[in-house]
């Protein structure tokens, strides 16, 4: 067994765990967020999503990934959340039609959101996630062009140079400049783990990296990302109900606002507006949302993730 098949199996229960807490966390920010003190930070759950892209990514593409690769890397990722990120719109777009009669959908708008484009044009999003999957989609790219960089000698040195460009560089708020360092505390730890970088250069490309985060996002949010590596870090052991709930985390994440807040708003305006309602509508909520996503991730991610699967590099 080679040192990257080890490593593999060894973390893959960390990646799981920060799936399962930090898609759970989201769900619960947009479900209760409002209205239920305390949950109001769960929208840092996106952070550390990112870190974790900014690995998990890097640990997919295999040794020997060039720009030749590029194709076939690109074909899988979209066969992998293209048809459910579809399904989740469609699944919108009905469930503006049936609150709201007078609903009509803006077909330029849906069209960027397809194209992943929709943080470039400033126009209001369909679902409140979907900003992230531009970003997350930027990055596919990113990697999927640099990969063969930054995994050379001084490579990684441009790490925290890009992440001192939006300081000197106009961007839009939500593109992936303005949130690299949390992918690129990710990618450093990658280079650590597979040994084509050794501890002192990563702690110091990462404690560069971290002050940047620090100056631009601000403390609480680097503190999320901090949060994921140091998961990703930590021995941790495979638990059933983690390993659930990071096997349903994209599916939940795609559609816990359109089926989960959808009903609680509805509930909302039927129910009196005590705490006590209030819980219950949340609970409610997020019951719903779990059993959908279930259900959404066992008829429409997981065939998308075998087929992605049987694409070869």
């Amino acid at each position: 067994m080679t040192l990257t098949e080890n490593k593999t199996r060894q973390h893959i229960q960390q990646v799981d765990y920060i799936r399962a807490i930090a898609s759970l966390a989201v769900a619960l920010f947009h479900l209760g967020g409002k209205s239920l003190p305390g949950l109001h930070y769960g929208w840092l759950g996106v952070q550390m999503f990112f870190l974790l892209s900014g690995f998990i990514i890097c640990w997919a593409i295999p040794e020997n990934y060039s720009w030749a690769l590029f194709p076939k890397y690109i074909l899988k990722r979209i066969t992998r959340i293209e048809p459910p990120y579809i399904a989740s719109i469609l699944l919108t777009i009905l469930a503006g039609y049936l609150l709201n009669t007078n609903y009509r959908p803006d077909i330029s708008n849906i069209l960027t959101h397809l194209a992943y484009i929709n943080n470039f044009t400033g126009r209001p999003y369909l679902n409140p996630v979907y900003w992230t999957l531009g970003i997350e989609f930027q990055y596919y790219l990113f990697i999927g062009v640099f990969f063969p960089i930054i995994i050379k000698k001084w490579g990684a040195i441009s790490l925290p140079l890009i992440c001192l460009l939006p300081l000197f560089i106009p961007v839009p708020g939500s593109t992936l400049l303005n949130v690299f360092p949390f992918f690129a505390l990710g990618i450093l730890y990658y280079l650590y783990l597979t040994g084509k970088r050794g501890l002192t250069e990563v702690l110091i490309y990462g404690v560069a990296v971290t002050a940047i985060g620090l100056y631009g996002a601000g403390w609480l949010p680097m503190a999320a990302g901090l949060t994921a590596l140091a998961l990703l870090i930590l021995p941790l052991k495979r638990h059933p109900v983690i390993a659930f709930f990071s096997k349903i985390s994209f599916s939940l994440y795609l559609t816990h606002d359109v089926v989960g807040s959808s009903l609680v708003a509805f509930m909302g305006m039927h129910l009196p507006k005590t705490f006590g309602f209030r819980a219950f509508e949340f609970l409610t909520g997020i019951a719903v949302s779990i059993s959908f996503a279930y259900l959404f991730y066992r008829l429409v991610e997981l065939p998308c993730l075998r087929l992605s699967k049987r694409i070869r590099y």
